[in-house]
């Protein structure tokens, strides 16, 4: 009988919206989420280090003002020694420090290439996240608001309540895919808030080590209870899910790349913009369709997130989801004869590639990757044959400095390529994009001047196309598809 009472108070707890006592973890199908105290000391050292970006309410004041005799701890210096850095690398080195530094993917060129060179970079991360760590012993006994267990414990159950719905969302998300084996490890990095260099909804990269590794960032609107929103936790986890989708699809069928990869110069101005690196292909479509995919299968689920999902879709000007929306509808429909998405893959290949494109006037592609390889400093690891940097004098091997007057922020392996085409594409025209370079011991200066051209971008499925007018048979500049909805 005290068994059966005991099981039954465990069972009744566990239905709450409050998990028992102690508690730093749960699983739910097929889904294990837990909190990290390690990591969220990490996070802790890693933002308060941050003196440009730094808020005046919140924890993170009071954190500062609790931490104040320890500042001068080398985990601080670390961190600081950074740079300009996304929470993405910092979690990804969390959960394997020992991956290879290596990105591999397709250019616009139609080339399959890998880029190395950014070990000193994974080094600093290493060093910086071994000394956060160090210092966690430090931090624990004071009065830190939101560290403690009981946080720890209350961030989990809103998960919970969140993720212990009628229909849950990895079988919403494996029902759709038709993926029934994965399985995911999703960690809460608490003090992660993702800023402008990390899109809130891709904190990090998936990782396969022990199932598909999550990490679900906080909810930017609460600063207190971080994961308080089931909206949040379902558009930002089940966008995650996705990715693993995509990811295992990509794996299975990279003819999906290779066969729409044209269609790269056409959105990455825009995936740019959205806080994206643009340089590979892969990364391009990957977050298209991972959108894509989160909006249709929400939609059997809970229409209301699919309407904000599709939304935000359009809102970062995410040209390829309507289309990509369109071809996944057949596949709703037709279940009997694909059962999951690698079925599919021949069909989604050829829509995807089918996307009619327009003409338009806009900044040439800049055709580069650079790799960042420390602080302040990236080297060109590709320049396209069209590149207007290549006729200016920019060659592979070339370690660039500056772009415009800013410091590269070199965080990421290609996170540099990223600001390039930010403030490549952002100029009026006949204005000067400049990079500095060091070319062994001379440094100087890359001047492009940045004019229109006719550009192909990716057509808006519902424009409405009487609201545009031609200049000279060219659309205006690219950006007017940001006014388009999907009606």
């Amino acid at each position: 009988m005290r068994r059966a009472l005991l099981l039954l108070s465990v069972t009744a707890a566990a239905c709450g919206s409050e998990l028992p006592r102690g508690t730093s973890s749960f699983t739910l199908g097929r889904t294990t989420v837990r909190t990290d105290s390690a990591l969220d000391i990490v996070g802790l050292v890693f933002r308060l280090a941050d003196t440009t970006e730094f808020p005046r309410i919140g924890p993170l004041p009071k954190w500062r003002l609790a931490l104040s005799t320890e500042l001068e701890d080398s985990a601080f210096g670390l961190a600081l020694a950074l740079g300009p850095t996304p929470v993405g690398p910092i979690l990804e080195t969390f959960a394997a420090p020992a991956v290879p530094d290596t990105a591999c993917g397709w250019l616009a060129t139609g080339v399959h290439r890998c880029f190395t060179g950014n070990a000193p970079q994974k080094q600093a991360l290493r060093r910086f996240i071994a000394a956060a760590e160090a210092f966690a012993p430090r931090a624990t006994p004071l009065v830190l608001e939101g560290m403690d267990a009981k946080a720890r414990l209350q961030d989990l159950s809103d998960v919970y309540t969140a993720l212990a719905e009628a229909h849950p969302l990895d079988s919403v998300m494996a029902a759709y895919s038709g993926y029934t084996d994965q399985t995911f490890q999703v960690t809460l990095a608490r003090t992660f808030w993702t800023r402008a260099l990390s899109p809130s909804v891709d904190p990090a990269s998936p990782s396969r080590a022990g199932g598909d590794r999550l990490f679900l960032a906080p909810d930017p609107t609460f600063l207190e209870r971080s994961f308080r929103s089931p909206s949040y936790v379902w558009l930002a986890l089940g966008h995650q899910m996705a990715h693993a989708v995509v990811r295992r699809l990509f794996a299975e069928h990279p003819e999906i790349l290779s066969s729409s990869v044209a269609l790269q110069p056409t959105v990455e101005g825009d995936m740019a913009r959205a806080g994206y690196a643009p340089a590979l292909w892969d990364v391009e479509l990957g977050e298209q369709l991972a959108r894509a995919i989160t909006v249709r299968a929400l939609n059997t689920a809970n229409r209301t997130l699919t309407w904000a999902a599709r939304m935000d879709a359009l809102t970062t000007n995410m040209q390829l989801v309507p289309w990509i929306e369109d071809a996944l509808a057949r596949y709703e429909k037709d279940r009997d004869r694909f059962p999951n998405l690698s079925a599919f893959a021949t069909e989604l290949a050829t829509d995807i590639a089918a996307i009619p494109l327009d003409s338009c006037r806009a900044a040439p592609s800049p055709g580069a990757a650079l790799i960042g390889v420390a602080r302040g400093r990236a080297v060109v690891g590709w320049l396209a044959d069209a590149s207007p940097f290549r006729a200016r004098g920019l060659v592979v091997g070339d370690t660039v400095t500056t772009i415009d007057g800013d410091s590269v922020s070199a965080g990421d392996l290609l996170v540099p390529t990223r600001q390039l085409y930010l403030d490549f594409a952002q100029h009026l025209p006949a204005e000067l994009s400049t990079l500095g370079v060091k070319r062994g011991s001379r440094v100087y200066e890359v001047q492009v001047p940045v004019n229109w051209v006719a550009r192909a971008t990716a057509r808006v499925a519902s424009q409405a196309r009487s609201a545009t007018q031609r200049v000279g048979g060219e659309l205006p500049i690219c950006i007017w598809v940001r006014r388009a909805l999907r009606q």
